[in-house]
């Protein structure tokens, strides 16, 4: 089948490029703005193409229509973003993949959308149980949570698309994805920048302090990125991943923030 991997220069799918080339999986397209961790990564297969979809919207259109599956990876998934840059987090991970979502439908191609475990909000109890627990979100001030938001409306509309009949799609919400190709290192007083592991590396790294927002008592399920990989691979050829949603994580490694701190410096020492 032909697969067009959207977003295919960041750590999820530069990762799973290289998965599905070693598969043996023919006619792959690549779609980001750069290339950088996909160095080594190639061959006959697979195509890359290097463009923006806000400012290639026809160039993205025709790859869409040529193939059979659409994978979006495309969002910005860092923290510091959300706060900083609120508008422009709610323009790509909502309206840019909605316009993507519009393509699939347009031209029946099914769509395999990758979301966020932060649909969950805060639980409003000790369990969250997906049929029936509320969902609850931060106050409107706390601008992180434009994230959340932005993913759980278009994984909304992406469900309505398929309740109506008109759209053949998985819904993917990760679980705290790690490997390799994972982050950038940033000096130790940054307070933005990369992801937890990344922070703490560059921390430990430089002998900078590790921040811990709120003691670090938060919990986290973390999943390498090569079990993430099958998991895509069971969910591209089950019929039964059609029009479902599905959480891809690893509930043996449920962890507190202050856990993963302590473990590096450990490990590091």
């Amino acid at each position: 089948m032909n697969i067009a991997i959207l977003g295919a220069g960041g750590f999820i799918g530069s990762n799973l490029v290289e998965y599905l080339l070693e598969r043996g999986e023919n006619g792959l397209v690549g779609v980001d703005i750069t290339d950088e961790k996909l160095a080594g990564i190639g061959g006959p297969q697979f195509r890359f193409v290097k463009a923006d979809v806000s400012q290639n919207r026809d160039l993205v259109e025709d790859i869409v229509r040529d193939t059979d599956v659409v994978v979006d990876l495309i969002a910005y998934a860092n923290p510091s973003i959300y706060v900083e840059s609120p508008l422009e987090v709610v323009d790509l991970n909502f309206f840019e993949n909605y316009r993507i979502v519009e393509m699939c439908v347009r031209h029946q191609k099914r769509l395999i959308q990758y979301s966020t475990a932060e649909v969950y909000g805060h639980p409003t109890d000790e369990f969250y149980f997906e049929d029936t627990s509320d969902l609850r979100l931060g106050p409107i001030h706390k601008q992180r949570w434009i994230y959340s938001a932005a993913k759980q409306l278009l994984e909304r509309v992406v469900y309505a698309h398929g309740q109506a009949g008109d759209l053949d799609f998985t819904l993917v919400r990760p679980f705290n994805f790690v490997g390799p190709r994972f982050d950038y290192l940033v000096p130790s007083e940054s307070m933005g920048g990369p992801r937890l592991f990344a922070h703490f590396m560059s921390a430990l790294l430089s002998g900078g302090p590790m921040y811990l927002v709120d003691g670090g008592w938060r919990h986290r399920s973390f999943t390498h990125i090569a079990d993430a990989n099958t998991a895509f691979e069971i969910l591209l050829d089950h019929p039964g991943a059609r029009n479902e949603i599905f959480n891809i994580g690893n509930p043996a490694i449920n962890v507190t923030v202050r856990q993963v701190a302590e473990l590096m410096c450990d490990l590091y020492e």
